[in-house]
């Protein structure tokens, strides 16, 4: 398995496990009868982002590593088009959500409700972008 890949599957398995359990807290949290308090809130979208960046470092060391030892073939043309076409699938759907969290959202919602909207599009996309990567070495870019 390519370094590409294995880096893309680490970040979908990290983005499902971390996010999953975020947004299940945060549900549970707010189907009690009182809202939670904004330290609870913040509290867990911080425990959330710290565990992303430790995910981030521990690929950036395995990286590292792998470059210092000159096992990552160079960046091809398979990789650049698997990348383009993920990045802007990605994009289409990060602007998707961006449009319904800022256009249409404030009529509707307030505070923390689109905080969390925000994040599940940056989510959703990040997810489709890392999913292509996988699917791309897996069949092939134009598959």
């Amino acid at each position: 398995m390519l370094r590409r890949e294995r880096s893309a599957w680490i970040w979908l398995g990290a983005l499902v496990v971390i996010f999953g359990a975020y947004f299940a807290t945060v549900h549970a949290l707010q189907s009690e009868s009182t809202e939670p308090a904004f330290t609870t809130q913040i509290a867990l979208l911080a425990a959330a982002l710290l565990s992303l960046g430790g995910v981030a470092l521990f690929d950036w060391l395995i990286r590292l590593r792998q470059d210092r030892r000159q096992e990552t073939p160079p960046f091809d043309e398979r990789d650049k088009l698997i990348e383009l076409r993920s990045s802007s699938a990605a994009y289409y759907v990060l602007i998707l959500g961006m449009i319904l969290v800022g256009c249409v959202m404030p009529f509707s919602a307030n505070g923390w409700e689109i905080v969390h909207a925000a994040l599940l599009a940056i989510l959703i996309a990040e997810i489709v972008h890392h999913g292509l990567i996988v699917m791309g070495y897996r069949r092939g870019w134009h598959g």
